[in-house]
């Protein structure tokens, strides 16, 4: 008896320790991106394999295309909409401070999270939001074009932003 209690927590120890240093193609853990958020139930988790911890569409992608296929499939049947992270961000095309923030070509001074609205501004003063909404919403220094933005793209401007703010070893920061 005492044997195999021994067993069982060395085995829990085994599967607890690869666990937790598993990381997805991207290096980054599913638990880490927030691109699914607004996901639930059987969304959330053909999303998060999908985006999160197969990589699908990565080259370094850790299924086959097959079954990288079928997860978009399913979810698109169940949802009626296409894959969060398939989706790009609009901002990034039609703004050109936003894209050069999220191509890394500009450096960042600082990220503030509003909760209703993201703030990142560059060195040089300019920034960009994206807004909440009602109607969401992403611009560049309170200027037009204003994007008017579905959920899902609202949330891939945000993920866009944050990533390109963590890339420079920055952080977003509730406002003080």
């Amino acid at each position: 008896m005492r044997r195999s209690v021994w067993i069982l927590v060395a085995i829990v120890l085994f599967v607890g320790g690869v666990s937790a240093s598993a990381k997805t193609p991207d290096g980054k853990t599913p638990s880490v991106e927030t691109v699914c958020d607004n996901e639930q139930g059987a969304a959330f988790g053909l999303c998060n394999a999908y985006c999160e911890a197969k990589d699908c569409g990565d080259p370094n992608q850790t299924s086959t295309n097959r079954s990288c296929n079928n997860l978009r499939e399913h979810f698109e049947e169940l949802t009626g909409r296409p894959m969060p992270c398939d989706v790009s961000c609009p901002g990034s095309g039609l703004i050109e401070l936003f894209g050069q923030i999220t191509k890394g070509a500009v450096q960042i001074n600082q990220c503030i999270d509003f909760g209703f609205l993201l703030f990142v501004e560059t060195v040089t003063g300019d920034f960009v939001t994206v807004d909440n909404g009602p109607p969401a919403a992403c611009s560049a220094n309170n200027e037009p074009p204003s994007i008017n933005l579905t959920d899902t793209e609202r949330l891939v401007c945000r993920v866009s932003l944050r990533r390109a703010v963590e890339s420079q070893g920055l952080t977003c920061r509730p406002p003080e």
